[in-house]
């Protein structure tokens, strides 16, 4: 494929994602809605091919569905969908930890650390945005060194599907949950025990208990 022609698909589906997920963010749109192709075509100035195009590509990556006639179907999350996006998450997690654990040092480590903490602030403070945020940024801090830009994409793409257009509000044994375990992460790479590591995240970690996310003690 051209190189222009894959980037400028690249370009409209980023803005045709941030523009759905404003619309989220702010309760214009729901999970579960649907969005007029008439309206889109106007507030993002664009023709209706490459908008098209554009919906497409989410299409395959999972965030809408194509309807003719009706528009465009904002995917919910139910509880499998999750899941099995966790599960997908934990293999390619996994396995880029064990192909850069190398190159992780006590600067990385800290990193994660600090990170890990200032998540559990914004939980507290009910941030959820925040929290989001920083919990890609904390296995950011491993993914970031690979080279593998096939699974960095996929990955994000999927973080992109669990935080951007889901509405994910754990309750404080959920989250307490997740920031002891990301500890244990931080002890077994601080330990140099890469397969430990990578088996938790997999096994482990993606598996957390999603009967407690509406709980709030």
């Amino acid at each position: 494929m051209n190189s222009s022609i894959s980037s400028s698909t690249q370009l409209l589906r980023s803005q045709v994602y941030e523009y759905l997920r404003k619309q989220l963010k702010n309760g214009e749109l729901r999970p579960g809605m649907f969005v007029s192709i008439n309206k889109m075509v106007e507030n993002l100035g664009l023709s209706r091919t490459p908008l098209r195009d554009a919906l497409l590509q989410l299409q395959v990556e999972g965030f809408v569905t194509f309807l003719p006639q009706r528009g465009i179907k904002i995917n919910e999350l139910n509880p499998q969908v999750i899941e099995d996006i966790y599960e997908v998450i934990g293999a390619l997690d996994s396995r880029v930890l064990i192909s850069v654990f190398e190159k992780l040092g006590p600067r990385e480590v800290e990193s994660m650390r600090k990170v890990n903490e200032k998540m559990l602030s914004a939980a507290q403070e009910r941030d959820f945005s925040k929290y989001w945020e920083l919990n890609s940024k904390f296995h950011g801090v491993y993914l970031n060194l690979s080279r593998n830009d096939l699974i960095l994409y996929h990955l994000n793409i999927l973080r992109q599907r669990l935080f951007g257009f889901g509405e994910i509000n754990w309750g404080n044994r959920l989250i307490n949950l997740n920031y002891k375990e990301h500890l244990r992460i931080i002890d077994l790479i601080q330990k140099g025990n890469a397969i430990k590591a990578a088996n938790y995240i997999r096994d482990v970690h993606v598996h957390l208990p999603f009967h407690l996310s509406k709980e709030t003690g």
